[in-house]
């Protein structure tokens, strides 16, 4: 990899800590790197006391806007040329982010629909794993329609799930990675395969954390996995074909 030719990628994480952790970990297994030199310079701003994204939404939250952009600020003097924040809810807040920012910000979101409709050509209906956030913003919903994909999201019942396996006393954001919140997500899931989604977006960057793809009949698809390889070519870096286990 010829270093003059690469960006210095920056991540804005923290919401949360440990989907921070796993991107950076994504990107290090697809870059195609032989050696420690052949991978990319990152540049990572931990910072969890960036306020709820959904409580934000639909409470009335604080604004987490300007947290990100005083993040955004460290992550450019820094060095950072480009940043991708592994938080889906926090898309929502994008258009606001780049009027406030110079950096250019990688949209996960945009990523994965483009993902999605080139390799699952015919794809007509998808299912949504995500916050009640997310749902309520419509940001996947809006994407895939101009892709024509129609998107299902939980029932009130399955939302609830969600929320529990996210949120809950004993949920991925309180560090229980374990079979609850697997479950939980996976009933979600499987109601919505019932009503006739043909693959399942794990929209929300903590529930890959928890639900694999062999515990679904059909594809998972992983924004966080699909935003790893994107940052890797928009930095320059070489993806490999397969990522590594």
């Amino acid at each position: 990899m010829n270093k003059k030719a690469t960006k210095t990628a920056g991540i804005l994480g923290g919401m949360g800590p440990e989907a921070t952790a796993r991107f950076f970990e994504l990107i290090i297994k697809n870059t195609a790197a032989a050696v420690d030199q052949e991978h990319l310079r990152i540049i990572i701003y931990n910072f969890p006391q960036i306020p709820d994204r959904t409580r934000a939404v639909l409470y009335g939250g604080e604004n987490p806007v300007p947290w990100m952009v005083k993040g955004l600020k460290v992550l450019e003097k820094a060095g950072a040329e480009l940043v991708a924040i592994p938080c889906l809810t926090a898309h929502y807040f994008l258009p606001e982010l780049r009027r406030r920012s110079r950096l250019p910000l990688l949209d996960l979101v945009a990523e994965t629909v483009r993902w999605t409709t080139s390799s699952l050509p015919g794809l007509k209906t998808v299912g949504l794993l995500a916050t009640e956030g997310t749902v309520a913003t419509r940001i996947f919903h809006k994407a895939f329609a101009r892709r024509r994909v129609r998107l299902l999201e939980p029932s009130a019942a399955g939302q609830k799930k969600i929320m529990e396996a996210i949120y809950g006393r004993k949920g991925i954001k309180a560090g229980f990675t374990g079979s609850g919140p697997a479950r939980l997500l996976q009933e979600a899931a499987r109601e919505l395969i019932n009503r006739g989604a043909e693959a399942i977006i794990a929209g929300c960057t903590e529930i890959p954390l928890v639900l694999k793809p062999d515990r679904l009949p059909l594809p998972l698809i992983d924004p966080m996995n699909i935003g790893a390889r994107a940052l890797i070519v928009k930095a320059g870096g070489r993806v490999r074909e397969q990522p590594l286990p």
